[in-house]
């Protein structure tokens, strides 16, 4: 204990004139006493002078001298110097909301048992972030009262984790004050040095980081990928598990199962399940009984399928274009050969390719142009001699010379280019038609000297294409891409849309927190968890054992004043004093 004002002390001079005021006797005054009152009042005073009676004619003194030395020493302002966790007055909490954070523990989830965790921390100012793709501070600098209401009202989303951006978000809520963090959770993530990373940065600010796991070994086998196409739905099933399975797979509408599949998955390995796509809503289920139920069903929605009638004319008997255009279902295919061109006016799609230029009637193309304007929709291909069949004026380039040897490369990205994404420039072309764009018309694949290979304008109501790869002088044709683009193609032009436009991993809906079916844009979208590391709620991906993961502590000296104790102590004495006094009849 230290002393603040050394000249307090001196208040300890008070105790002289109390010891000489007990110490002074009386002086004895003599009286005539019968000798039988001395006698019974000497033996009432000897009762009375018992060792007991003595220790309580002393306790008054005792209680004085006490009162006066706790006045002093409060004077003297005395002080001790603490050494304490700086964490006491700032708390951050981070409580891992991710999907993997479902995954049972003995009847519960990893979330439940995070929030029963966290309310052992509660202490000082507490503040609370989510820990999801995106994290989300729920409270800041609350109380004990308003952390346990909000923590109680969390709920865990199926989206994976963010702890890294956490830390750094509970970082800015202490802004520079001393406090502590505390991470609580499974810390499926993938990458841990990350994380260590940004506990190391925080703490050097001298900022207390400790991390608290929720994980337990878990079992699970799950819907880890998706292959969504307008016909067929492959979903990849692992079993995360060291032991094999079996398991089966149903698609499921409206409740009902219509197909079925088994098949058994060795340990750490995946199955593919093949299914045909339904139209609208469907579900794929699979009946594992584990630990993490989120990856075991997966939706998919899927446009309505509709009937396009297609009008193909061409003098050939056949082309690797007519055989794209009868492979597809919902494609009702008319030929016509010129002269003679009928039912322009009925079909949706019209697409010109491999005429014969001297077969064409007159007034042939200004009737396509009419219908075109009213709705429909032409596609015209480059051949020989595209550049005198004397219709520049419908396409939405200006054919030019040829060239040779080009590779073609998507430039944009839409509904039917979007399959090229990864590999822009997806073929090569011996012979092409140079050209320029014109204006108002867009250009989406292109040679190596910026020629349109296939560009788009409208016209009217109706829209006009211009595919300027040459099928013979390319391998184009050859590729599985190609029946893709065609089908692509002619859903855009009839307003059907791309399944891929259904169908999303959440991670592509940030927006979107948890998996399920919503309807936005006049469509109904599937979205799915689709997420290995998420699913692999068995793996530990971080050792605590690591030193790194060993919480520090932040520690600063505090200064204790003790003069508040000593005031009290010596009111409380001073009452009793009173109390006593009172009860021995003296007041």
């Amino acid at each position: 204990m230290l002393i603040a004002n050394t000249l307090g002390l001196f208040a300890f001079l008070a105790l002289i004139p109390l010891i000489i005021i007990y110490l002074r006797r009386p002086k004895p005054l003599e009286k005539v006493i019968p000798s039988l009152m001395f006698f019974m009042k000497g033996q009432k005073h000897a009762a009375e002078d018992s060792f007991f009676k003595k220790i309580l004619r002393n306790l008054l003194f005792i209680i004085q001298i006490l009162v006066i030395c706790l006045i002093a020493l409060s004077i003297a302002s005395p002080y001790l110097i603490t050494s304490e966790k700086a964490t006491s007055e700032n708390t951050v909490i981070i409580i891992d909301t991710s999907a993997s954070s479902q995954a049972l523990i003995n009847g519960k989830t990893r979330f439940e048992k995070s929030v029963e965790i966290a309310k052992d921390y509660f202490q000082g100012r507490i503040s609370i972030i989510s820990a999801s793709d995106i994290p989300e501070t729920f409270l800041e600098d609350g109380t004990k009262n308003q952390a346990t209401t909000i923590i109680d009202a969390i709920r865990p989303k199926d989206t994976p984790t963010n702890i890294e951006g956490a830390l750094y978000e509970a970082e800015s809520i202490l802004e520079g004050r001393k406090g502590r963090i505390v991470v609580i959770s499974d810390f499926l993530v993938d990458d841990a040095n990350e994380i260590l990373k940004s506990k190391r940065i925080i703490s050097s600010k001298g900022i207390e980081v400790e991390f608290v796991s929720t994980w337990t070994s878990a079992e699970n086998v799950g819907i880890v990928n998706l292959d969504i196409s307008k016909y067929r739905v492959i979903a990849d099933v692992k079993n995360f598990n060291d032991k094999e399975v079996e398991i089966t797979a149903a698609v499921i509408k409206d409740d009902i199962a219509i197909e079925r599949k088994s098949k058994k998955i060795s340990a750490k390995s995946t199955e593919k399940f093949d299914f045909e796509t339904l139209t609208g809503i469907s579900q794929i289920s699979i009946n594992s009984d584990d630990d993490f139920i989120l990856d075991n069903t997966v939706y998919i929605s899927a446009p309505e399928k509709k009937q396009i009638n297609v009008l193909l004319i061409t003098n050939s008997k056949e082309s690797y274009l007519m055989k794209a255009l009868e492979s597809f279902k919902e494609v009702n295919l008319q030929v016509e050969e010129p002269p003679i061109v009928r039912g322009v006016e009925l079909n949706d799609v019209i697409i010109v390719g491999e005429i014969d230029i001297k077969l064409i009637l007159p007034g042939t193309f200004e009737e396509i142009a009419r219908e075109v304007g009213n709705g429909k929709n032409l596609i015209i291909t480059a051949q020989e001699g595209i550049d005198e069949m004397g219709i520049s004026w419908l396409l939405p380039v200006e054919i030019n010379e040829k060239g040779n040897n080009t590779k073609a490369c998507a430039i944009l990205l839409n509904d039917f280019t979007s399959q090229f994404d990864n590999e822009r420039c997806f073929t090569t072309a011996r012979r092409y038609f140079k050209s320029t764009i014109k204006e108002n018309s867009i250009s989406l694949i292109e040679a190596d000297d910026s020629s349109p290979l296939f560009a788009i304008t409208n016209r009217g109501e109706g829209n006009i294409l211009y595919y300027g790869i040459l099928d013979k002088e390319s391998d184009f044709k050859t590729q599985t891409s190609y029946p893709i683009f065609w089908n692509d193609v002619l859903n855009h032009l009839a307003g059907i849309g791309d399944i891929r436009d259904y169908n999303f991993n959440i991670e592509q809906k940030p927006e979107i927190k948890k998996t399920g079916i919503y309807e936005t844009e006049n469509k109904k979208i599937a979205v799915n968890l689709i997420n290995e590391i998420e699913s692999d709620v068995g793996r530990q991906t971080i050792s605590f054992e690591n030193s790194e993961f060993v919480p520090g502590t932040s520690h600063e000296e505090a200064v204790l004043n003790l003069n508040i104790y000593f005031i009290t102590a010596a009111l409380l004495l001073m009452l009793f004093e009173i109390l006593y006094i009172k009860s021995r009849g003296d007041l």
